[in-house]
């Protein structure tokens, strides 16, 4: 058994997060040929199996699932330690990744994003959309619904929120109901809120922001959480029994990026009602 080309784990660790050559060849900024060969290189060389072919995916095996494991840690001490060289020096700028839901970067940080820009103006902020993926991927910093168990993460609560059927005002409910796409694993839960709706919804969705902006304009009801609808939605929330789902929001980030100064900057900065107020962590 042979690991002489270290190289090689970028490229399962790619797939594993991916879950496909062509993603993972966009990411790396490659070609899928080059993927390919460098996955079956590297196991031939194991003697061992790396992925299995599952529909128009792969999965990864233990082996591979074991060396990603490896390969993400070192990829996020690096990041750790890139930032903390940079530490100090003027105009040198900080790439800080955060992945949430759609309705948390609409609602909690792009309306704040120029408090950031005053509070730690090295940051260069990048937001991606994750509705309910679990694991870092390649962001620094994950906002999910419900605490992460097990994994080499810090985790830190933001908030609690409710899931809720909201519809418009004047709308009188007639068993139509508007839904989100099925990659929320709870996408037509209203239904076990709302026992009249229709088997299917009137409308369907692809995030949580479009089915506030399409109960705003229909009046039909949606599950919404309760942090998004303002009094000047002019909506109201359903009068039915249970229509109340608790959650939480959690802020997560992998454990060797503790002393990573800026990204716990960050965190506190999304944390604190007055971000410009704080210091930047030192411990």
């Amino acid at each position: 058994m042979n690991l002489d080309n270290w190289d090689d784990l970028k490229f399962v660790l790619a797939m594993t997060r991916h879950g496909t050559m062509s993603a993972a060849a966009r990411y790396l900024n490659t070609n899928v040929a080059t993927v390919s060969r460098r996955l079956e290189r590297l196991s031939q060389d194991l003697s061992m199996p790396l992925f299995e072919k599952r529909g128009t995916g792969f999965v990864a095996t233990e082996v591979a699932t074991a060396l990603a494991g490896i390969a993400d840690e070192l990829d996020q001490k690096l990041r750790a330690e890139l930032v903390n060289m940079h530490a100090g020096q003027a105009n040198q700028q900080v790439a800080i990744e955060i992945s949430a839901p759609p309705a948390v970067h609409s609602h909690f940080v792009l309306p704040r994003t120029g408090e950031l820009s005053e509070y730690l103006p090295q940051v260069m902020l990048t937001l991606t959309d994750k509705a309910y993926s679990q694991g870092l991927g390649e962001a620094d910093i994950q906002v999910r619904v419900g605490r992460p168990e097990g994994g080499r993460l810090k985790a830190r609560k933001f908030r609690d929120f409710s899931l809720r059927v909201y519809h418009g005002r004047d709308h009188v409910m007639n068993g139509e109901w508007i839904g989100l796409s099925h990659r929320y694993p709870d996408a037509d839960v209203l239904r076990d809120i709302y026992a009249e709706a229709a088997p299917k919804p009137r409308f369907r969705v692809e995030e949580m922001p479009m089915a506030l902006d399409m109960v705003r304009a229909t009046g039909l009801p949606g599950l919404l959480a309760d942090y998004m609808v303002s009094p000047g939605d002019n909506l109201v929330l359903a009068d039915l029994p249970g229509n109340d789902i608790p959650g939480e929001l959690w802020i997560t980030y992998h454990e060797t990026r503790h002393s990573d100064a800026t990204l716990r900057a960050v965190v506190d900065w999304f944390c604190t009602p007055r971000p410009h107020h704080l210091q930047l962590a030192s411990e």
